[in-house]
């Protein structure tokens, strides 16, 4: 069975945004979808109370799965747990997932995610890759997908993965990379291009990444039409923007700390706090999941997103 992919599911909430954007990516990779709800309550000790919680969870939460079984032919699970985090990544390594789908916060503005948030401390920890879909978030055909470009492994990584989904949507794919008005690429900046001082090294910072980007373009395998962009401009600010424009923005992670996690850097922080589309996040050496899904799946109809 394909790596599934795992929408976190908060019934008294009742956001579907993630189960949306969890189907949709389905519907392009082939994977099931596997619907997971967190009973998050403190386990305060003793058997009887931990069966008291379960007990209670299902009560609460398996009218609404049975519902979204019914509808959407989704796998369902409840898990207790105190952190809806750990809850989370236990059950992608259990599962093998490719991805989880996870919402925006219901405090704050739509579409956000703060500070200490499940959404949050789920990027800083996920086995896989991490989709965080923005409250009222609804399924429209994919036209457009944006990457964030660097000169690293990861950006690298991202770049294959936005290319594969590009071609499995037929959607144009924007590769974009930012070159800070400071003359070096914002976060994450490639150690093979050490940061440039001064105007005068601007432009011949600006060739080096034009060849980079380049060369990085020539070596996807054709059928998907590329738009590369570099813009002088702040990475967050510019990828803010053309998130009101794509329908799935793809970035990697940090290329330092511990494998197999999501350690965001500004740029990655910015757009999970406020992109206006779903944003897609590679963790460090966590994207085989999803790269082996998508490369391994039939082409098909155009899907929606």
């Amino acid at each position: 069975m394909a790596a599934p992919i795992i929408a976190a599911y908060d019934p008294y909430l009742d956001d579907r945004a993630p189960i949306d954007m969890a189907v949709a990516a389905a519907e392009l990779t082939g994977a099931d979808v596997l619907v997971a709800s967190v009973a998050a309550s403190p386990y305060v000790g003793g058997w009887a109370d931990l069966y008291a919680v379960d007990s209670a969870a299902d009560e609460t939460i398996e009218p609404s799965l049975s519902r979204l079984r019914d509808e959407l032919g989704v796998r369902t699970r409840i898990i207790t747990d105190a952190s809806v985090p750990r809850a989370l990544h236990a059950l992608a390594r259990d599962e093998g997932a490719s991805m989880i789908v996870v919402g925006s916060t219901e405090r704050g503005h739509v579409g956000r995610v703060l500070p200490g948030s499940t959404a949050e401390r789920l990027l800083h920890g996920a086995p896989c890759a991490v989709v965080l879909a923005p409250r009222g978030y609804v399924r429209t055909a994919v036209e457009t997908i944006a990457v964030g470009f660097v000169d690293s492994a990861e950006g690298h990584g991202a770049l294959a993965v936005a290319h594969m989904l590009a071609a499995r949507a037929d959607a144009r794919l924007r590769v974009i990379a930012a070159l800070h008005p400071s003359g070096a690429l914002d976060a994450a900046t490639s150690k093979s291009i050490p940061p440039p001082r001064g105007l005068r090294l601007q432009g011949r910072h600006r060739i080096s990444v034009e060849a980079t980007l380049s060369a990085a373009l020539d070596a996807l395998p054709a059928g998907v039409r590329l738009e590369p962009e570099i813009h002088v401009d702040d990475a967050a600010d510019l990828l803010l923007r053309v998130s009101e424009h794509v329908e799935l923005l793809v970035c990697g992670s940090r290329g330092y700390g511990p494998l197999r996690s999501v350690l965001l850097g500004d740029v990655s922080r910015q757009l999970v706090d406020g992109a206006n589309c779903p944003v897609l996040v590679l963790p460090r050496d966590a994207g085989r999941p999803l790269h082996d899904l998508i490369s391994g799946t039939a082409g098909g109809a155009r899907v929606t997103a």
